[in-house]
């Protein structure tokens, strides 16, 4: 057995670098094989030692941090036999709550010896993979503006979140769109525009609760642009996991969307943001990720 575990040293916590080469050694201790530790001190790092494993015929690379990380790792092993393994150390881990990975390092990483693999559906969106979600409404909006605050730079995980949506709803103006798939389309206004490839968004917010992996297809979630109570409410819905239950809560189901839009503004891979101008493609490629499972 060869095995990497791709280290993101800020995610979370401090001290992750020493609690996962201990549990490593722990997990491991009387295991044959090669179980290498990798730090990635820079952004992109991640993905590069992924790469890396592939090519040298690694097994399973384990993410250890958050959706950032594992969307790092996981995008350089689509298509591959190289298995994804999940150390969820973020502050949101959406990805790996969907699938049930245990929250505690030791548990997680001992699935390497269970060695059941499942196959995962492997979103693109504006030509980027994603595995959770993505999105080009609110959420990737509020995701940029998260990633620039000097709040969240002090404070991890999910707590800043709550003082900064309710400033950035204040200033957001929504983008009439028209969504395409199939023979529908249909213009709205929407505040959260989400393809769902699991159903929690980081922190455990459900906001697609159908939403399974491994059927080909992606569920699109539409919260409408509203007013300050009703947004509330929303919120309310999506942290008690029962958005489908919120009147004027919509979900499209298919293999393929296409949000047009013109202007530029945000979009998100597992919450990481980056700009775009235009159209937004959205797909599934079925299958295309092999994960170590619960």
């Amino acid at each position: 057995m060869k095995a990497r575990f791709i280290i993101n040293p800020v995610a979370g916590k401090k001290n992750r670098v020493r609690q996962v080469t201990d549990a490593v050694r722990d997990v491991f201790a009387s295991s044959d094989g090669i179980f290498e530790i990798k730090i990635a001190s820079r952004r992109g790092q991640a993905a590069e030692f992924a790469k890396e494993a592939v090519a040298k015929g690694y097994e399973a690379v384990f993410a250890c941090g958050g959706d950032g990380t594992m969307n790092e790792v996981a995008t350089r092993l689509v298509g591959t036999n190289t298995v994804l393994g999940l150390a969820p150390l973020g502050s949101g881990n959406g990805f790996a709550k969907a699938l049930g990975i245990p929250d505690k390092l030791p548990a997680a990483l001992s699935l390497l010896k269970k060695w059941k693999i499942r196959g995962i559906d492997a979103g693109k969106i504006c030509g980027r993979y994603f595995f959770s979600t993505a999105g080009c409404g609110f959420d990737a909006h509020l995701s940029a503006k998260y990633n620039m605050g000097a709040l969240s730079r002090m404070v991890r995980g999910v707590l800043p979140y709550y003082p900064l949506a309710l400033i950035e709803y204040i200033r957001y103006r929504p983008m009439q769109v028209t969504i395409q798939s199939g023979n529908l389309s249909s213009c709205m206004t929407p505040l959260i525009l989400t393809a769902a490839n699991t159903g929690i968004y980081g922190g455990g917010a459900v906001i697609a609760p159908c939403a399974e992996p491994d059927d080909g297809l992606l569920d699109l979630c539409i919260v409408p642009y509203a007013g300050f109570a009703k947004t509330l409410r929303f919120g309310a819905h999506l942290l008690s996991g029962s958005i489908s239950g919120a009147g004027g809560f919509e979900t499209l189901r298919s293999e393929r969307f296409e949000i047009l839009r013109s202007g530029v503004s945000y979009v998100h891979a597992d919450g990481e943001p980056f700009e775009w101008g235009g159209s937004v493609s959205i797909s599934v490629e079925r299958r295309r990720l092999k994960v170590l499972a619960a």
